[in-house]
């Protein structure tokens, strides 16, 4: 977690310059995509949102307390224009700058305070969670890959979309599903994700067309299981990067994380259980 908060002062500590989320990952030392990841599950905004909302909030305060042009402020903060600084303000607090400086009331607003140690104590004093430490096997998978960012990943329109597919897939090993958070970087500050839809199979012959392999080396995982809907994971995800793993006698290890489904879940019942699986080693 002092890795983690260290992006966190990276950002408060450059609000007005030209920064990456390659840039702020780098202050955590952890990679751009499993920092995105991580973030994404603990603060609930991707690092680029977050980085948007305080530059907005900042700007917010400072209308009020100095007499700086709207202009001015904009440039400060990273927009490329007056206007789309204006849009950006109205999307976020639901009035404009020139409205809300003539208004003048603080307390209309809902800021994006810098994320604090403070939100996560919830997490670890009121939640208990344990997993169950295993080392798993080496998987042979083969399914298919979507690319996405955090604003539009919906696991049940991938998984939605696999099923049809399952069928065709060759050499199939028992009926569980695997899906694989993979990374895939874009030239710039965009960072786009894959994930990647698979079942287990004995070997790589045979690949359906427009489908993909995978293989995952046999690791050691902490394997939490998740119940219900799949639509509230990032409470779960939440509670393991913010509680469980600080508190725990692992390290994370920058290695491929998935979720593995078992025959029949139903994402509409309250009872299933699905498995979350995050490659650790022993402190």
């Amino acid at each position: 977690m002092q890795r983690f908060f260290k992006s966190i002062d990276f950002i408060e500590q450059h609000l007005y310059d030209k920064i990456s989320v390659h840039e702020i990952a780098a202050a955590s030392h952890y990679s751009t995509y499993h920092f995105s990841r991580i973030f994404k599950a603990l603060v609930g905004d991707t690092p680029k949102e977050y980085l948007r909302k305080r530059r907005l909030t900042v700007a917010a305060k400072r209308l009020l307390s100095e007499n700086i042009g709207i202009l001015d402020l904009a440039l400060d903060c990273q927009f490329d224009s007056q206007e789309a600084f204006t849009r950006a303000f109205k999307t976020l607090f639901n009035i404009t700058p020139a409205q809300y400086r003539k208004q003048n009331d603080p307390f209309r607003l809902l800021y994006k305070d810098q994320f604090s140690p403070n939100m996560l104590r919830f997490l670890q004093d009121e939640l208990s969670m344990e997993p169950e430490i295993i080392s798993r096997p080496a998987l042979k998978l083969v399914g298919i890959a979507k690319q996405y960012d955090n604003a539009n990943l919906s696991l049940p329109m991938l998984w939605s979309a696999f099923r049809p597919y399952k069928d065709k897939i060759k050499n199939r090993i028992g009926d569980d599903s695997f899906g694989i958070y993979e990374s895939y970087e874009e030239e710039g500050d965009e960072v786009k994700f894959s994930y990647v839809c698979t079942a287990s199979v004995s070997n790589f012959d045979h690949i359906p067309e427009g489908m993909t392999a995978r293989e995952l080396p046999q690791q050691m995982y902490a394997k939490f299981t998740h119940r219900g809907s799949i639509t509230n994971l990032e409470q779960t995800l939440k509670y393991i990067w913010g509680s469980w793993l600080p508190k725990s006698n692992y390290d994370y290890i920058e290695k491929p994380d998935f979720e593995l489904y078992p025959s029949g879940y139903n994402v509409a019942d309250p009872k299933s259980e699905m498995y979350l699986h995050i490659p650790i080693q022993a402190k």
